[in-house]
């Protein structure tokens, strides 16, 4: 990362990362070379949320006021933007 990480969350072995950098790091911790994903260009501004559920699938919520639904941890590109938000979200947790 670039900047200082505002969350982390993990799944399984993968633990996941955001920053100030605006991107959403993916890192295989049974590996020494551990960075496995990087998601650049989807957040605007500082990912400060970060959730799995329990299939694996990932929310990210940034400072640019939107939350990226990703289907799995090596997705390349969000199944869902939501960007009707107000205020940025920096907590996101699955129900």
């Amino acid at each position: 990362h670039g900047g200082r990480i505002g969350a982390l969350a993990w799944h399984q072995h993968v633990l996941s990362s955001g920053s100030a950098d605006a991107e959403i790091h993916q890192h295989d911790v049974r590996v020494r070379e551990h960075l496995i994903g990087r998601r650049a260009g989807v957040h605007a501004d500082f990912v400060c949320g970060l959730d799995y559920n329990t299939e694996g699938m990932l929310a990210s919520g940034g400072n640019d006021n939107a939350v990226c639904i990703w289907e799995s941890p090596i997705s390349s590109s969000p199944l869902h933007t939501l960007t009707e938000h107000s205020a940025a979200v920096k907590a996101l947790k699955w129900c």
